[in-house]
């Protein structure tokens, strides 16, 4: 169908050009419908051929627009480029410092708080010692740690975490801890 329609739409001298043409180039006469598919040829090419020129003339624009979009950024010596860099990479860097920072303190602070969640939870009356553990005081003797006490003296406040009562009826040392 389409060698029918594209047959009335060229002429028979166009037809005769092709032919002559082609005697003259390869120097051998064609047949009828060989000029008309030589004529269909070359249209498509023609086509193909705006099409690609388009697309190049396209490319090339866009290709300047990337040309004009790109600064090109030149240095007297390495040094002021160092420093140039070091401009550009030095925030981003403190930024992932600051996170691992944040990381690592919230890391431990965690466990901190894990591990003295568990002395409350095993230790019930540890809120009882709070102001022996503030105001006590420990010496080491013979690679042994000791609590460091004096006896209560005769008149004045009793120092909690600093003194010690001895209760001499039942023999034993009371250790104040607070009042109530």
């Amino acid at each position: 169908m389409k060698t029918i329609s594209a047959m009335n739409q060229v002429s028979k001298e166009q037809l005769n050009r092709i032919r002559g043409r082609y005697l003259e180039k390869y120097g051998k006469l064609m047949d009828n419908w060989s000029p008309m598919l030589f004529h269909e040829i070359h249209e498509n090419f023609a086509q193909l051929d705006t099409r690609v020129k388009a697309s190049i003339e396209q490319i090339s624009k866009a290709a300047e627009a990337i040309k004009g979009s790109h600064k090109s950024v030149h240095f007297k010596d390495d040094r002021q480029s160092l420093f140039f860099g070091l401009g550009i990479a030095t925030p981003s860097a403190l930024a992932v410092m600051l996170v691992c920072i944040l990381i690592f303190w919230y890391a431990t602070s965690s466990q901190d708080y894990k591990q003295k969640r568990q002395l409350m939870d095993t230790y019930e009356n540890v809120s009882d010692y709070v102001l022996l553990m503030q105001h006590g005081e420990i010496v080491h003797k013979d690679g042994v740690k000791y609590l460091l006490l004096r006896p209560v003296p005769k008149k004045g406040d009793i120092f909690i975490g600093k003194e010690y009562i001895y209760d001499q009826p039942n023999k034993r040392i009371l250790v104040p801890l607070g009042r109530k």
